[in-house]
């Protein structure tokens, strides 16, 4: 919960609150926001079906899209309009499905939303730049305490919100601006979201597992088992993002559609050629990528010899210390656990 009134008391200090007359696009981010929090809480407490969150997500998105009354190029046609629901939803578990390891959901929010402050700025729309410094005000603020080895987390109430909120920003920096530009400088900004969940989907398909299910073979979980550190990793993606945020306001400074375009093709390739070698550096099996004992063991003999790990069982799974991570760098009380956990979290945690 820390991190949406962060985000509510950011607000009231950068003075929107006096722009909430519907039908603004301010108050349609607030409207989707507070349900995407108030789900995620909810099912932080007991467990939410796919369908009930997917719903949710989806009348969300509804209220942002209804308050632009067709502003941006996302909303210049039904198809716009669909792609529009499909960015949103998407986003918004993408985040969540980066809740997996400590600081990695946050510090990506914190690095994006600094981002969209740059690109609002530079194409003055100062409501959303207002927007955008809240939620990196809330994410810095929370990533304070969840950075490793965390003492809080942020749960599904906080990566939905942070997803969203993401999402949101998205599109509503498209508006007033030209539509090539504007439909490919989000997607440079929120390319590593977009990698990852893409990445999971696809080895996950490949081994035949579910997409839904929580495990530890996401590209965060890959490079702590190659780098042997969870904070170089949080750090290495934290610069990853801060990088494709200055390319966007690069290319929306430069305003030339043909580097934009040849800017986004280097991003999917360099994107393709990091997830081909983190399979092959870190590949897992299904039994490993869900947890089991088979992952612990496997990061075990990535490290070098006299390392100790502590083994917790829970039924036929055991699993390494909090993260994967050597016990003797875990904190000596169990951190307190902010809104309960997501669905990825809960997989690190059982």
């Amino acid at each position: 919960m820390a991190i949406f009134f962060a985000f509510i008391i950011g607000m009231g200090v950068g003075g929107s609150f006096r722009v909430l007359l519907p039908p603004t696009p301010t108050l349609g981010f607030l409207g989707g926001a507070l349900l995407i929090f108030a789900m995620g809480v909810i099912d932080d407490r007991i467990e939410l079906g796919w369908f009930s969150k997917l719903l949710g997500q989806i009348v969300a998105a509804v209220l942002l899209l209804a308050s632009l009354n067709g502003e941006g190029a996302f909303l210049l046609s039904p198809l716009g309009l669909v792609l529009s629901l499909v960015w949103v939803v998407g986003l918004t578990n993408a985040m969540n499905f980066l809740d997996n390891m400590d600081g990695i959901c946050a510090g990506i929010a914190a690095c994006v939303s600094a981002a969209f402050v740059g690109l609002a700025v530079l194409g003055g729309q100062w409501e959303t730049a207002v927007l955008a410094a809240s939620v990196c005000g809330g994410a810095l603020g929370f990533l304070w305490f969840n950075f490793p080895p965390a003492r809080i987390f942020l749960g599904d109430g906080g990566s939905l919100f942070l997803g969203y909120s993401l999402a949101a920003l998205g599109i509503l920096s498209t508006r007033q601006t030209e539509v090539s530009l504007s439909l490919l400088v989000p997607v440079a900004v929120l390319a590593y979201p977009i990698f990852d969940i893409t990445f999971v989907s696809v080895t996950r398909y490949a081994r035949g597992q579910s997409l839904t299910q929580g495990g530890k073979d996401h590209t965060s979980h890959r490079l702590a088992r190659i780098q042997r550190s969870d904070r170089l990793t949080a750090v290495a993606i934290y610069m990853i993002c801060a990088a494709l945020g200055v390319l966007a306001m690069v290319l929306q400074r430069l305003a030339f559609p043909p580097g934009t375009v040849v800017a986004l093709f280097g991003v999917f390739f360099g994107f393709l050629a990091f997830g081909v070698r983190l399979a092959r550096r870190a590949p897992v099996d299904a039994q490993a990528a869900a947890g089991g004992i088979s992952d612990a063991l496997t990061a075990a003999s990535l490290v070098p010899e006299g390392a100790i790990f502590e083994l917790r069982g829970n039924g036929s799974n055991g699993e390494m210390g909090h993260n994967g991570q050597d016990p003797e760098h875990e904190p000596d009380v169990e951190p307190v656990h902010a809104a309960g956990a997501s669905s990825e979290s809960r997989s690190r945690r059982d």
